[in-house]
């Protein structure tokens, strides 16, 4: 790197810092679970092998801990407050306002933007929230969240991929919502086994220091069915795609698996927080029109697909067909609820409900004249309609105060009927949240008690439902081998945020001032800088995204449990 063009500044830098001979691979599945690394070692040769052979620790991610948030936050190295995206959807006024989020409202550089600053080439393949693909040395194939055909860069680097491989490039597998289990499954399987033949054909076509591919299905598996042998296949899938990468490298290359959060069976609640919000005041329900919300989780139900793939027994279609009914009659879903329980069917009904219950329901929360509310699910936090900030805010700015404590105390004293803590954090944004975007964060924070509870935004009429699902666990899994990786640290956690700054360092590079991770002490057999990165810039130069469909999106998001 010459001193001349360097980006670097400050005192304590290294203009002209040598680059490590060593070339980085980031493996990024998504929901990687350490209980599931343990489960199935027995068929996970490769993966089995790095964890004996590296570093292997929990990957605590950020808060929400979800996919919208949690990639931007790995490879940014920055908390949401920090690059301003805190879900799926942007809000500049009220959730029903909201647009789906971009790279354009991820307001800090990643990695690879850094590393383009230094002439240092990636690839980097479908990771969520890349789209539109912005200008980099090297290649990048958008993920999750864009459409279909949404265009990486350099332009026409998918259909060069496609040659490569033999076959059209895809973002998302065939078969993505099909109701036949089967055949979503086998999608799942093509979907993995093109990503691993993906970067292969990148790894030996393009020039690379740094490789980021990202895999979703090892999220979708646990989302969309309750099978453990499932579950194997997909992690034997995501073992050979590691596997035949390595295969193809030198042996000078670092190798980091990480996880942008966990997985696991949620046996609790979906706790209606907006019901609890409405029972003490805050959540005002609509009254104009019927307030129904078009959403194809309800159809999909209807027509005989759960959300675990399995199909719909006839009992379970005359309930629904009965609970669609009673919706359009104007009975609330918690009678049908309350009348399958007393005829002891709840447990079938609710296979397919609350989702496809509540979708029917003729309420909603009406944003504006609500005082406090919360906006989704996987947001975790509570919202406070506060004049002067939101567009019809109703929340006195010198109440402002007062009423988070209040919400506070709320939440903190809310039990389950088990007579156990609903949440085990709850707390004001400022306690967890540090960065220029605090104020598009929640007010409130929170956190269902070991994540073994869903949080749910409808008004249903009642405050608990009894779940048994997969859902997110806060810890994913972070595996570090490689000749710059020092096999001997014992790291008891690690912070999603500090992934990106690890694999600087491990190309060495200095690590980046603005990124609020850290390479964790002793991880590297080499030493660490830090510097402040001039004239980086954040999705300059992107081209335009292909026409969002809100319709394929929420279908998409639905079919993972996350609306």
């Amino acid at each position: 790197m010459a001193e001349a063009t360097s980006p670097f500044t400050g005192g304590d830098q290294r203009v002209g810092w040598a680059m490590s001979d060593a070339k980085t691979v980031v493996f990024g599945f998504d929901a990687l679970d350490g209980r599931y690394l343990e489960r199935f070692a027995d068929s996970l040769p490769t993966l089995t092998a790095l964890r004996q052979e590296g570093v292997d620790a929990p990957l605590e991610s950020t808060h929400p801990p979800w996919t919208g948030s949690a990639w931007p936050s790995m490879y940014t190295g920055c908390d949401p407050s920090h690059h301003g995206v805190y879900g799926f959807f942007d809000y500049d006024g009220y959730p029903d306002d909201g647009r789906v989020v971009s790279r354009t409202d991820v307001d800090r550089p990643a990695i690879w933007n850094y590393l383009s600053s230094v002439g240092v080439p990636s690839l980097v393949t479908n990771v969520p929230v890349t789209h539109p693909a912005e200008p980099l040395e090297g290649v990048l194939v958008p993920g999750y969240l864009a459409v279909e055909d949404e265009p990486g860069h350099p332009p026409g680097v998918r259909e060069e991929i496609g040659d490569a491989i033999g076959e059209t490039y895809r973002i998302y597998s065939r078969h993505e919502l099909s109701d036949d289990p089967d055949e979503k499954f086998a999608g799942y399987l093509e979907l993995l086994d093109l990503r691993r033949r993906v970067a292969l054909a990148l790894l030996e076509r393009e020039e690379w220091s740094f490789a980021l591919f990202q895999v979703q299905k090892t999220d979708a598996v646990f989302h969309n069915f309750d099978d453990e042998a499932r579950f194997r296949a997909v992690y034997e899938a995501a073992d050979r795609m590691v596997g035949d990468v390595l295969d193809t490298l030198e042996e000078d290359v670092n190798v980091i698996v990480c996880s942008d959060h966990g997985i696991g069976p949620v046996t609790g609640y979906s706790i209606y927080v907006n019901e609890v919000l409405r029972r003490h005041g805050y959540v005002e329900a609509a009254t104009d029109g019927d307030g129904r919300p078009t959403l194809s989780s309800q159809k999909r139900s209807l027509t005989g697909a759960s959300a675990s793939g399995a199909s719909a027994s006839p009992l379970e279609r005359v309930l629904l067909a009965a609970a669609s009914a009673a919706s359009d009659a104007g009975i609330r879903p918690a009678s049908v609820y309350d009348a399958a329980e007393r005829l002891g069917l709840e447990s079938a009904l609710l296979r397919f409900a609350p989702d496809a219950l509540v979708s029917a329901a003729g309420e909603r929360v009406d944003w504006r004249r609500s005082r406090a509310y919360c906006t989704e699910g996987t947001r975790m936090g509570i919202r406070i309609n506060l004049a002067g900030r939101e567009p019809a805010g109703v929340v006195p700015p010198d109440a402002y105060e007062d009423v988070r404590a209040d919400l506070i105390d709320l939440l903190d004293g809310l039990e389950t009927p088990d007579g156990e803590a609903a949440f085990e954090l709850v707390c004001r944004r400022e306690d967890v949240y540090d960065g220029p975007h605090l104020e598009r964060a929640p007010d409130v924070l929170v956190r269902p008690t070991a994540m073994n509870h869903n949080v749910k935004t409808d008004l249903y009429g009642r405050e608990f439902v009894p779940i048994e699902v997969y859902d997110h666990k806060v810890c994913g899994r972070f595996v570090a081998a490689g000749p710059d990786v020092n096999a001997s640290a014992s790291l008891e956690r690690l912070s999603l945020t500090d992934v990106a700054p690890t694999a600087m360092a491990l190309l060495g590079q200095p690590v980046p001032t603005a990124m609020t991770g850290r390479v964790p002490e002793g991880l590297l057999e080499r030493p660490v800088e830090r510097a402040a990165y001039e004239g980086v810039s954040v999705g300059e130069g992107a081209g335009e995204s292909s026409a969002v469909d809100d319709d394929a999106v929420t279908d998409r998001l639905e079919d993972l449990g996350y609306l």
